[in-house]
């Protein structure tokens, strides 16, 4: 495998000294092991060869890879996610989260100044949030199995729709043609404003893994359709012109005079 390789895998990742699955793309074995997520998309996952979200490790060991192998790379604490630093965990005013209408409990996830940690303890007045990564201090173990080298287009740039939105890329319509992707984009999909971040990703990430084509995002948004307003049928009109008729005949009929 050479950088920049788009490949698919199947793959499981483990830390710790007790080496816990905390992630994998078989969804058997998300199930078997506890951690099913019903948002989480289980299918093969592309990776790109050379990426810098991959690990050091991870894409040494990809280069030398062959298709339909089974590899185990082990990844010290360090390297991995860190080691814990007790600088990272900070104390706040419960003003701050009540500024922000959360009401802090241990265990929470929670995002403050832009930076998401975990709550560790309340006590009057004062939060102890923890902003280390969840698996700081661990050692990672991957495993991997390559399937497959993607080669066309259109492939390559539904994953990285997939890497960067949470909406499968199945739900877009992608073309390829002279070196220009034409992306459309799913009616879902239009008013997420989450979608507006991705695309920019998205956008930036063609660049630099596909840098010889252009993108077109095509988003449409059809104009809004006025009820058509109901005609009075011709048997009402004619129900109408019977009930006027009849009341100006009334109007003509004179009372008999009584003698």
């Amino acid at each position: 495998m050479n950088d920049g390789d788009f490949i698919r895998i199947n793959f499981e990742m483990y830390v710790g000294e007790d080496r816990k699955l905390v992630s994998t793309n078989s969804e058997q074995l998300a199930k078997d092991n506890g951690i099913y997520d019903e948002n989480t998309r289980y299918k093969e996952t592309v990776l790109i060869v050379g990426s810098d979200v991959l690990f050091k490790e991870v894409n040494e060991s990809l280069k030398q890879a062959e298709v339909g192998k089974e590899y185990e790379v082990s990844i010290s604490a360090e390297n991995a996610y860190g080691l814990r630093d007790p600088k990272n965990i900070k104390v706040h005013t419960v003003r701050e989260f009540q500024r922000q209408k959360i009401d802090p409990v241990p265990g929470q996830e929670v995002s403050i100044g832009g930076r998401r940690g975990k709550v560790i303890s309340v006590t009057p007045g004062r939060v102890l949030v923890d902003y280390n990564h969840q698996w700081a201090g661990k050692p990672v173990l991957y495993k991997y199995t390559v399937l497959g080298v993607v080669e066309k287009p259109e492939e390559k740039l539904r994953a990285l729709i997939d890497y960067n939105y949470n909406v499968d890329s199945s739900e877009f319509a992608v073309e390829y043609s002279n070196n220009v992707f034409t992306v459309t984009v799913p009616e879902k999909v239009k008013f997420d404003v989450a979608w507006l971040e991705a695309k920019f990703r998205l956008i930036s990430d063609v660049r630099k893994y596909l840098p010889d084509n252009d993108v077109k995002v095509v988003e449409l948004y059809k104009k809004e359709e006025k009820p058509a307003q109901e005609k009075p049928s011709e048997a009402g009109q004619g129900t109408e012109a019977t009930s006027a008729g009849e009341k100006k005949e009334e109007a003509k009929v004179e009372p008999e005079n009584s003698e």
